[in-house]
């Protein structure tokens, strides 16, 4: 039976001499796997079709639960991710939040769409590459059933004050009296996360915020999925601020 569906790359690893596995990203079908054959040789013609962040419709012949890829039609290749490292590595860890949080076969429309517009604000380069990663990974918290709760600044009338604490338990900030099980947390990673999330913010106080936040978001993740963004590490690894 043929599938047809809109997806996009989410990883390529090699299989055999000349065929790859691709984890795909579908709104329809959610995570995938599918092989793709003889895409390894010289001028094969879907060679376009298995690589990182290839964005196409594909058409996929299903058997026993398996799907191969027999054609797929371009629509965007997001090609300046790849002459970018620092957007590279950036859409690299947010394909990776997709494939850790996405189940195989349950439908993400939210978490797909958030993903197709965070690599379009990296080609386009009107937005800092860690400012499109937290964006995102807000998203994706939300999607997969664990949002963060920015809601503190409203809660004290504007006056956080300088001792703030994440609590791991609710994924909220707060101050240490209420913290059920955290850590402290700056002013900056609070600002820069509700600036990424569209909220009202303090510019003066975001300085330094950007890798707090990525790191914040990065242990979170951690301890709610008990799995590894070795992904979204590296990015943190190399983001110079």
């Amino acid at each position: 039976m043929d599938v047809k569906t809109e997806a996009i790359v989410l990883q390529a690893i090699d299989y055999k001499d000349d065929d790859k596995l691709l984890t795909l990203f579908s709104p329809t079908l959610g995570k995938i796997t599918a092989g793709i054959r003889g895409v390894k040789k010289p001028k094969a013609k879907l060679a376009f079709s298995a690589q990182p962040f290839c964005f196409a419709e594909y058409i996929l012949a299903e058997k026993g639960g398996r799907y191969t890829v027999t054609n797929a039609y371009l629509h965007e290749s997001f090609f300046s991710l790849r002459t970018d490292i620092d957007k590279f590595y950036s859409a690299c860890a947010a394909a990776e939040l997709c494939r850790v949080l996405a189940q195989e076969n349950e439908r993400y429309e939210g978490l797909f769409i958030g993903f197709i517009e965070c690599l379009k604000s990296l080609c386009l380069g009107g937005e800092d590459e860690a400012e499109a990663l937290i964006a995102f990974s807000l998203i994706a918290l939300r999607e997969s059933g664990y949002p963060l709760d920015l809601a503190y600044l409203e809660e004290c009338d504007g006056d956080i004050g300088d001792k703030l604490w994440f609590d791991f338990a609710d994924g909220r900030f707060t101050s240490f009296e209420r913290c059920v099980q955290g850590e402290r947390a700056s002013v900056s990673t609070y600002h820069t996360l509700r600036k990424c999330a569209g909220l009202s913010y303090d510019e003066t106080a975001t300085s330094g915020g950007k890798k707090r936040a990525l790191r914040l978001i990065k242990a979170f993740l951690e301890e709610k999925t008990e799995s590894r963004f070795e992904g979204l590490g590296e990015f943190i690894r190399c983001l110079g601020e």
